[in-house]
């Protein structure tokens, strides 16, 4: 060594070596990460929250890894308030890693504050140093939450680009169909089979799909291709089971039925079909008792409380059927069919009037029904309201000429309605005259007086000239 110019040995203390090499050297943070990643995947979670004590005890609370396991760990446990104190605690560690905003936009989206929810999805894609699909997957639900489908419908289709998985296809078929558009739904759901051949959830979308349409042979060739795959799948089972239904086939739907409920014994959409099928079979308790355990699984399902008033004036209780029907009313002002079933109500309850009103609200909402108009027309004349409802007839007729196929049961309907209001503007028009008739006779026997009304006449003027001491 050199010193100032000076060439000096240099001979290090031992002891300084030997102290410094028995100090330890710190265990990194990430040491028990692979233990905490594999307790989580297998399900032993409280070893797993165990360990991440400890692990945050050792790092004084500094382990972003602990915090992240902790925080999904949380959610998964039903805490979403604490998770997302967990999630931000990783934010301040690590404000760039992308992973954190996922989770915390995902409690967001459970807690269903979807708009925080869009703004840690925006921070997430921000941060994120390439694509991801599932943000991009993440953010078109959220912003389907929030009604804005034009820009989530953009976000599912960079999702689909990116990676073809099927939860990226269910999304956007989702879209499409809050859209009315269920060609394009159909389509988004081949590019799914032929990229997942093996999804029974894409087989069961497609399915309900065609059955929405109208398509039944495909919507049961898909059902039954779902079912074959897995025979235990409840919506597949559903939607077998509505196609069987309405072939009036109840006992097939009913034992698909059985199935299904066995596996989700809490769907409301199962209950409500088993119901309406002892409906059909004439078995009305057993149907009100099915319905009402779909209402009480959703009590704002308004297609379960129309069913319950169907029900309930099958068995002659008007009352109660009043009273869902205008529950259902109330929940759907816009649909024509729960005034009519109200219009029924009233009817049973011996209330025309009203009866009159809730139909012409039906034929506002739907003004091409002729079952409609023909109901319309009947309660009018019910209610005595003869003129509209020959007016209602009138329509009627128009409709008929215009090329509106009317059933065997309308225009019977409408020709014995017809006919009775004939009879009875003719018996009114012969009342009128019968009137007329005694009226003018009255006048004129009035204006012409009788012998003997004339002696009256002479005997009460006498009398008038008579004193009051004369006999």
């Amino acid at each position: 060594m050199f010193a100032n110019g000076q060439h000096k040995n240099y001979n290090p203390d031992p002891t300084k070596n030997k102290e410094a090499e028995s100090i330890p050297e710190p265990a990194p943070f990430e040491k028990f990460n692979w233990l905490i990643h594999l307790q989580h995947v297998r399900g032993e979670t409280d070893a797993c929250k165990e360990l991440i004590r400890k692990e945050l005890d050792r790092c004084y609370g500094k382990h972003e890894y602990a915090l992240h396991k902790q925080g999904i760990i949380l959610r998964e446990e039903g805490n979403l308030q604490e998770s997302i104190a967990s999630f931000q605690k990783c934010l301040k560690l690590n404000a760039g890693n992308a992973e954190n905003f996922k989770e915390m936009g995902k409690s967001l989206y459970e807690m269903r504050r979807f708009r925080l929810s869009l703004e840690a999805y925006l921070e997430a894609e921000r941060v994120s140093p390439s694509p991801d699909w599932k943000i991009y997957y993440h953010l078109g639900e959220c912003l389907l939450q929030l009604g804005e489908t034009e820009r989530a419908k953009d976000y599912a289709q960079k999702a689909v680009k990116l990676s073809k998985h099927e939860m990226c296809f269910t999304l956007l078929v989702k879209i499409l169909v809050s859209e009315g558009d269920f060609h394009s739904a159909i389509a988004v759901c081949n590019s799914g089979m032929e990229a997942c051949p093996d999804s029974v959830n894409m087989l069961t979308e497609s399915g309900l799909l065609f059955l929405k349409m109208g398509q039944n042979q495909q919507a049961f060739e898909r059902l039954s291709s779902a079912l074959a795959l897995k025979p235990a799948h409840v919506k597949a089972l559903l939607g077998v089971g509505c196609i069987t239904q309405m072939h009036e086939e109840h006992d097939v739907a009913l034992s698909k039925y059985k199935l299904a409920i066995h596996y989700d014994p809490d769907s409301a959409a199962l209950w409500n079909n088993i119901g309406m099928c002892f409906y059909s079979k004439q078995k009305y308790i057993a149907a009100i008792s099915c319905l009402k355990r779909a209402l009480w699984v959703s009590p704002l399902n308004w297609k379960t409380l129309f069913n319950l008033a169907l029900a309930h004036l099958a068995t002659l209780q008007a009352a109660s059927a009043f009273n869902f029907a205008c529950a259902t009313v109330n929940l759907r002002p816009d649909v024509a069919d729960c005034f009519a079933l109200l219009a029924s109500c009233l009817m049973e309850l011996q209330d025309p009037e009203n009866a009159v009103k809730a139909l012409r609200r039906a034929m506002e909402l739907a003004p091409g029904d002729v079952v409609y108009i023909v109901n319309a027309a009947v309660c009018c004349e019910a209610a005595g309201f003869d003129h509209e409802a020959v007016q209602m007839l009138n329509k009627l007729k128009e409709f008929a000429e215009n090329g509106t196929t009317c059933t065997q049961e309308v225009t019977d309907l409408a020709d014995n309605l017809a006919s009775r209001l004939e009879q009875k503007f003719h018996s009114d028009q012969q009342a009128d005259n019968g009137v007329q008739e005694a009226s003018q006779r009255q006048k004129r026997e009035g204006d012409v007086a009788t012998p003997r009304d004339k002696d009256a006449a002479v005997v009460a003027e006498t009398e008038r000239e008579l004193e009051p001491d004369e006999v």
